[in-house]
């Protein structure tokens, strides 16, 4: 028997709906033709494995990314390493939605994503 669940089996760690400020800075040469400079993003959701935002310019499959997001825990940014993982189209007007799977995260950013993501879901620790 099948056990019939909502979650997301591919899923590894808790993900909540999370609309806060972030960064994004090229590391590699596909993002750095795409986005040249610094970029501010929307977040949509976030994890401890990664984050989806919202984005003026389209940015490559796999291009590695400098994350950074603004806590309110500290005045310090939050940096994350990571890379494109899947990209969703723009339509009209509509920025592109970008998913980013973090590959480098140190112990101090890790804490100030966990923080993030409890403020955000506190009713799902």
């Amino acid at each position: 028997m099948v056990s019939n669940t909502t979650v997301d089996e591919r899923r590894y760690f808790r993900r909540a709906s999370w609309t806060g400020r972030a960064r994004i800075f090229p590391l590699s040469l596909e993002s750095l033709s795409a986005v040249p400079s610094i970029q501010d993003v929307t977040s949509q959701d976030i994890s401890e494995g990664g984050i989806q935002v919202r984005s003026a310019q389209m940015v490559p499959i796999h291009s590695r990314l400098l994350v950074e997001l603004e806590s309110s825990e500290t005045s310090a940014w939050i940096q994350a390493v990571g890379s494109v993982a899947w990209i969703s189209p723009a339509m009209n007007q509509e920025p592109w939605c970008l998913g980013i799977e973090f590959s480098d995260v140190g112990d101090l950013a890790l804490a100030g994503i966990r923080h993030i993501v409890d403020e955000a879901d506190p009713a799902n620790p």
